[in-house]
């Protein structure tokens, strides 16, 4: 069976509140072929359904497409943990918009599957990185809201420019045993920002890419200093401030919220990257402050989606 095999994302990237996010190498794979009937395996029995994510991204984009659509056979092996913050839905919309592609002998290209992509998701700040790989600042055109297109307006594809992420970074996602639901997240993000914060945020958000990109840690941690979603989505994670601490005292540089939560991500910065000895030192610290947690030591993926 063909394998599809996506990222996992980090949206936001701190500063970047919908518009950055950043792949890393955390994966989910998806074998799949033509069948007689729909069989979905390697999933919690109540997604094994034609309301599954990927099959309904698959048969989004084969209508799209003007294609009927069709029984598949599909096992999923993921590492990337649900309802965390780091991108498994749009693991599942990327790869059943591949899928699609894949059983129709049909060329995709990245920024067609990121456009599609989004209009499932409704913004593109996970999909894309999923897609492209890297760091990737994208962004919706006019007419195009976040809850999607404008119905007066066609769909126009979503902007997204990609930087390289420099491989002296390391990213020690640590991973709490419970969620913080997405509603709840966007609910406690205020809706308007006082001119002084809009300023304060575009200055950080061109320091965070700039950092990443050269891998200077203490301009990152300069940067990574937010004022429109992570000082509210703070207290939906219980542990955020001790977490925070542990991190930084074992030698990490900063830490963000991974997407809307529950998971963080703490940024180290390596003299030597075959060894890496503060990521391990720091996820050491985190393995043993939170042994329930789920700790992984990452790097950024720089190639997005992958079909073989």
């Amino acid at each position: 069976m063909p394998r599809i095999t996506v990222p996992a994302t980090s949206a936001n990237v701190g500063v970047g509140y919908d518009c950055l996010g950043l792949a890393l190498t955390l994966y989910a794979h998806f074998d799949v072929e033509r069948a007689d009937t729909l069989t979905i395996t390697g999933c919690d029995e109540a997604y094994a359904g034609p309301d599954n994510l990927f099959y309904v991204s698959m048969c989004y984009a084969l209508r799209t497409w003007g294609i009927e659509p069709f029984p598949i056979r599909l096992h999923i092996e993921t590492d990337v943990p649900l309802a965390r913050g780091l991108g498994s839905s749009s693991t599942l919309v990327v790869a059943g918009i591949y899928a699609a592609a894949l059983l129709t002998d049909r060329e995709l290209d990245r920024s067609e599957a990121v456009a599609l992509a989004t209009r499932m998701e409704g913004h593109p700040d996970n999909v894309a990185p999923a897609v492209y790989g890297s760091l990737v600042c994208s962004f919706t055109p006019a007419g195009v809201s976040p809850e999607g297109c404008d119905n007066e307006l066609e769909p126009e594809e979503p902007r997204c420019i990609l930087y390289d992420v420099a491989s002296n970074l390391r990213f020690v996602c640590v991973i709490p045993p419970y969620e913080v639901r997405t509603s709840e997240a966007r609910r406690v993000v205020p809706k308007t920002l006082a001119l002084s914060d809009a300023v304060w945020q575009m200055g950080r958000i061109a320091g965070m890419t700039r950092g990443l990109e050269t891998g200077d840690a203490e301009l990152i941690a300069a940067a990574n200093d937010d004022r429109l979603h992570e000082p509210y989505r703070r207290a939906l994670i219980p542990d955020y401030d001790a977490v925070r601490a542990c991190a930084l005292e074992a030698g990490a540089s900063t830490l963000w919220i991974s997407g809307s939560g529950s998971t963080m991500c703490a940024v180290v910065s390596e003299t030597n990257t075959s060894f890496c000895p503060v990521s391990k030192r720091v996820a050491e610290a985190l393995r043993s402050r939170f042994p329930g947690f789920g700790v992984h030591i990452l790097s950024c993926n720089a190639t997005g989606v992958k079909v073989a």
